[in-house]
């Protein structure tokens, strides 16, 4: 019998969450991030069930994109961290991809190259401080790379810091930086947006954003989860009890016996722990459901396996019951919460472990 331990991906789930991406910024064309394996949800079967729809794909490098026309998709693919290396411009020319550029080494290796690129994005550094250049010589760049004669179209792209923090006006600097920069060059397209100002801020109309976590029904923003916002969260990570047994009142549990049993109840051990990508350092309490049933992590979490107790002690587990890790009812953002990081941290860590099941609109798989 196979480890019980699924990752069941609802691609009907993406394909509406990137629909309300697009509906609430109508003016603008979108991007599918499908960076990090579509954020843990497995890229390939994820671009494959939205090539026919997607306006365009956004990955980190070349790499990814590579995996992607190997498996058939022909929607434009957009590299984010543009290219390594100067070779890669003959492949982003062969498999149509378009690429980020931020500085001047990128671009005397793309005209050295002499290839042809339908689209390059011109990374503008409006105050986050990884990558882009500054307003002052960002129209020289467009410049330079539209008398190239190699580049189709240029546009003009940025990222926000805090655009998950409404109260912080850190965005509406960068905003009216990038603005002043695109006064100065004319007529551009833009691309802004990551998933929190899609959702919150208001952006420049036309061009392009880049809905990436709230594909996946996942919320940009601390304290609040995706359905909350309208999303409809796209994974369910499920396991089942391989293990009971009778605890007393004192009894201690797992590595260092970190959970000491309050009263007596039954302790369920289940398949899953961090060598299948959950967070080790998740704290006693951290939420999860057996058979529908709210339950929770009792001890240390370890590579293999995972104790859990349910919340009703007069309740007890049973052997071969479902566990949901997260999903469902368990939003990831509060498993997230419980081990001290965010829901981005949590699918993208994900292993091979797992079995993956895709369920798409009429049929699973």
């Amino acid at each position: 019998m196979a480890r019980p331990l699924t990752a069941t991906v609802d691609l009907d789930a993406i394909l509406q969450n990137y629909r309300y991406a697009k509906k609430l910024q109508p003016s603008c064309k979108a991007f599918a991030v499908v960076k990090s394996n579509a954020y843990g949800h497995g890229a390939i079967e994820v671009a494959r069930y939205l090539d026919e729809e997607a306006d365009a794909f956004a990955v980190a490098a070349i790499e990814e994109g590579l995996a992607l026309r190997e498996a058939g998709i022909t929607s434009p693919i957009l590299l984010l961290e543009g290219v390594f290396e100067g070779d890669e411009w003959t492949l982003c020319e062969q498999h149509g991809f378009w690429a980020a550029l931020e500085n001047a080494q990128q671009m005397d290796e793309l005209v050295a190259s002499q290839v042809k690129i339908e689209k390059i994005f011109l990374k503008l550094d409006s105050g986050m401080h990884r990558l882009g250049g500054d307003k002052e010589t960002a129209p020289n760049f467009v410049t330079a790379l539209k008398e190239t004669g190699q580049v189709g179209e240029v546009v003009l792209m940025t990222h926000f810091a805090c655009a998950d923090d409404l109260s912080d006006l850190t965005t509406v600097q960068q905003l009216t930086y990038f603005e002043q920069a695109r006064q100065a060059i004319g007529d551009i397209a833009a691309s802004v947006a990551n998933s929190a100002a899609i959702m919150k801020w208001s952006v420049p109309e036309g061009g392009w954003i880049r809905p990436g976590i709230m594909l996946y029904g996942i919320s940009p923003f601390a304290g609040v989860s995706g359905r909350a916002l309208g999303l409809r969260p796209a994974m369910t990570l499920s396991t089942k009890v391989i293990s009971t047994r009778q605890l007393k009142k004192g009894d201690k549990v797992g590595y260092g016996l970190g959970y000491v049993a309050s009263e007596d109840h039954v302790l369920a051990t289940i398949a899953a722990g961090y060598g299948d990508g959950y967070p080790r350092h998740a704290q006693n309490g951290t939420p999860m459901q057996i058979d529908g049933q709210s339950a929770c992590l009792a001890g240390r979490v370890s590579m293999d396996m995972l104790t859990v107790r349910m919340e009703d002690y007069s309740v007890a587990p049973s052997m071969g019951q479902e566990v949901v890790l997260w999903g469902d009812d368990v939003p990831v953002e509060e498993v997230a919460d419980a081990a001290g990081t965010i829901g981005y941290e949590l699918v993208t860590r994900m292993t091979a472990r797992p079995h993956y099941r895709y369920l798409r609109k009429d049929s699973a798989q």
